[in-house]
């Protein structure tokens, strides 16, 4: 006589610790960045804020927010170079300088690091709008070091401190190893540069149109509009990067709303993951809060 199949103590169609009829559970938006960010390793952080489109024209704004070690301090990499320009559009709109000014910047050691002043004749005179573009659009770092000594490191760092950014410094120059072998660095965290980018959606600063012209114009991390978003995606962003540093922050714009994003990692082994993850989470926020 044949022994019987003992029978399951689950009721049928259900999986083991559920519940009878229990709907599974969808991943809410901070799980799902969660697990994008978990198999990079070193630090990352990511603060992310929704700012949808009002249904008419007296109702406010409806606002979803999300933070994963957002207080946390990183080194900024290039992300430093959008307060030197909040810096030189806040002087220019004083009427201490004018945009249009043509400067020489024959005296200014070439830096390297990519950007393009490195390679152009010297002697070519560009307009302090010239080199706020190269400084922003291809990340120019000897653009970005004549304008942080244009306008001083100290005014740059009082502004910050007026923006109430309380985890953002500078304090080297840009390819100044020496600076960061004795661990003085740039630095910031996610928190402070969505406040900074809030400032800059709300047109709160002087400049922020052209702050958000120059961004959308961004020609260093290209695959992030090109092949994670949809063609109906408006990206204004900024990305930075050292040898194991890779971030990205932005403005992503479609018919449904704004979202204002920063995505830190550091202490990386593998930049190509770094990069893949960033591409994955801003799609993710684009669909997730139906930006399209």
């Amino acid at each position: 006589m044949s022994k019987r199949e003992p029978q399951s103590s689950q009721p049928d169609g259900n999986q083991p610790g559920q519940q009878p009829d229990e709907a599974p559970t969808t991943p809410t938006l901070t799980e799902q960045a969660t697990l994008l960010l978990a198999p990079l390793g070193g630090r990352t952080a990511l603060a992310a804020r929704r700012i949808g489109r009002p249904k008419n024209a007296t109702a406010a704004p409806v606002e979803t927010a999300i933070q994963l070690r957002a207080e946390q301090v990183f080194p900024a990499a290039s992300l430093a170079k959008l307060p030197i320009a909040v810096e030189v559009l806040r002087r220019a709109d004083l009427g201490q300088f004018s945009l249009r000014e043509r400067l020489d910047t024959s005296g200014e050691p070439r830096a390297g690091g990519g950007g393009v002043l490195d390679y152009l004749d010297p002697a070519t005179r560009f307009t302090l709008d010239d080199l706020c573009a190269l400084m922003l659009i291809v990340s120019d770092n000897s653009a970005a070091n004549f304008l942080l000594d244009l306008v001083g490191m100290g005014e740059v760092n009082e502004t910050i401190s007026r923006m109430t950014l309380t985890q953002t410094k500078l304090a080297r120059h840009f390819m100044d190893w020496g600076a960061r072998a004795t661990h003085r660095d740039n630095l910031t965290s996610a928190d402070d540069l969505l406040a900074l980018l809030a400032l800059i959606h709300g047109g709160s600063l002087p400049g922020a149109r052209r702050l958000r012209e120059l961004l959308a114009a961004q020609q260093s991390f290209p695959e992030l509009r090109d092949d994670w978003l949809p063609a109906t995606a408006a990206l204004a962003h900024k990305d930075g990067s050292l040898d194991d540093t890779l971030h990205d922050v932005g403005i992503l714009r479609g018919p449904g709303g704004a979202c204002l994003y920063a995505i830190l990692t550091t202490e990386q082994r593998d930049l190509f993951a770094a990069r893949r993850a960033i591409g994955q989470i801003v799609r993710l926020l684009w669909d997730e809060w139906q930006l399209g």
